[in-house]
C-alpha cells in the first residue's frame, strides 16, 4: 500500500512538472489603455491576439465630465501604452495616470492630424456660416474622418511596434489589413450619400463636424458648448430646420430628450434617430450612420 503511494505521489509530482513550462510558454500580451471605445476597437484590429486593451470611456459615458473606476486605475497600472487622441478628460485625468504609472509611454494617436475649430451653432444669414465656440477648441472627434482615421491607426501600429519590436511584422500585416477595411468603409459611405437630394442635416450635440466635412455635407448644431441655446437661438434654429426641409434629428445618448422633442414638433421634423459616438465597432457605427443620412437626406 505504502509502495503504490509513493509511486502515485510520484506519478502526480512528474505530471505536474511537465505541465508547467506549457503556461509559462504563452506569450505575454501587451497592455494598452485608450481614451475611448473607438481607438479600443482599432488597437485591437492592430493587436489582434498579442495585446490587451482598455478604454477610459465608454458607450454612454460622458468624456466632458468622466472619471475613472478603481478598476480602471487598476488596470492602467498594467499599461505599458496609453493613446490619447485629444477628449475633455485628458487634460485633467492625463497628469495623474502618468503619476500613477511612470513606465507608461503616453502617445498622442491624433499626432500630425489636421484638426477642425468645434462648432457651436449656425446663424442664419444669407449663407449659413459654421460660428465658432468662444475661446474655440479643436474639435476631437475625427474618428468620424476615414482618412485621418487612416494616419491616427498608423500612428499607433508604430508605437506598439517600437514597443514591442519581436511582434512588429504582425503589426503591420494587421495595419495594412484595418486600411484596407477602412477605405472599403468610406467607399460604401460614399456610394449611400452619392446623389442625395439635400446636404444638411440637424444633430442636437456637434459632433460629426469631421463627417460632415468629409462628405461635403452641413451639419446644423442645436447645443452651443455643451448648452442648450437661448430662446431667440433656438427659433432660428427652428426656421434653418424648415429651410433646409429637415426631417430627422439626431441625438446621442444621454441627450436631452425633452429638448430634441420640442424641436421635432415645432419644426414638422418627422424622425428622431440615436447615434453613438462612442460605439465599439467602428465600422458598424459608420455605415449604421450612412444608412441615416441616406433616408434623411433623400
Amino acid at each position: 500500500m505504502k509502495k503504490f503511494l509513493l509511486l502515485s505521489a510520484l506519478l502526480v509530482f512528474i505530471l505536474t512538472a511537465c505541465a508547467g513550462p506549457v503556461a509559462q510558454d504563452e506569450p505575454e500580451k501587451l497592455t494598452i489603455s485608450v481614451s475611448i471605445l473607438p481607438q479600443q476597437w482599432f488597437v485591437d484590429q492592430i493587436g489582434g491576439d498579442r495585446v490587451r486593451t482598455q478604454a477610459m470611456v465608454g458607450s454612454g459615458d460622458d468624456p466632458h465630465t468622466y472619471e475613472p473606476t478603481p478598476q480602471q486605475m487598476t488596470n492602467l497600472a498594467d499599461s505599458e501604452l496609453f493613446f490619447t487622441i485629444g477628449v475633455e478628460f485628458e487634460a485633467v485625468w492625463m497628469p495623474r495616470f502618468e503619476s500613477a504609472n511612470p513606465d507608461m509611454k503616453v502617445v498622442d494617436a491624433a499626432a500630425g492630424i489636421a484638426f477642425i475649430t468645434a462648432i457651436g451653432a449656425h446663424d442664419h444669414d444669407d449663407d449659413v456660416e459654421d460660428h465658432a465656440l468662444t475661446g474655440s477648441e479643436d474639435d476631437p472627434h475625427i474618428w468620424f474622418s476615414p482618412l485621418r482615421l487612416k494616419q491616427m491607426a498608423q500612428t499607433m501600429a508604430e508605437a506598439m511596434k517600437a514597443t514591442d519590436p519581436q511582434n512588429a511584422d504582425y503589426y503591420q500585416s494587421n495595419l495594412e489589413t484595418l486600411l484596407i477595411r477602412i477605405d472599403s468603409v468610406d467607399a460604401e459611405i460614399r456610394t449611400q450619400l452619392e446623389g442625395s437630394k439635400r446636404d444638411h442635416f440637424m444633430v442636437v450635440h456637434p459632433a460629426w463636424g469631421y463627417l460632415a466635412e468629409d462628405y461635403g455635407l452641413h451639419m446644423l448644431a442645436v447645443e452651443i458648448g455643451g448648452n442648450e441655446p437661448a430662446p431667440e437661438t433656438l427659433s432660428q434654429i427652428i426656421a434653418l430646420a424648415r429651410e433646409y426641409e429637415i426631417n430627422t434629428l439626431v441625438i446621442e445618448k444621454g441627450s436631452n430628450v425633452r429638448l430634441a422633442t420640442s424641436i421635432t414638433e415645432q419644426a414638422g421634423i418627422q424622425s428622431i434617430v440615436e447615434w453613438d459616438p462612442m460605439a465599439y465597432d467602428w465600422p458598424a457605427s459608420m455605415l449604421m450612420i450612412a444608412e441615416t443620412l441616406h433616408q434623411a437626406l433623400n
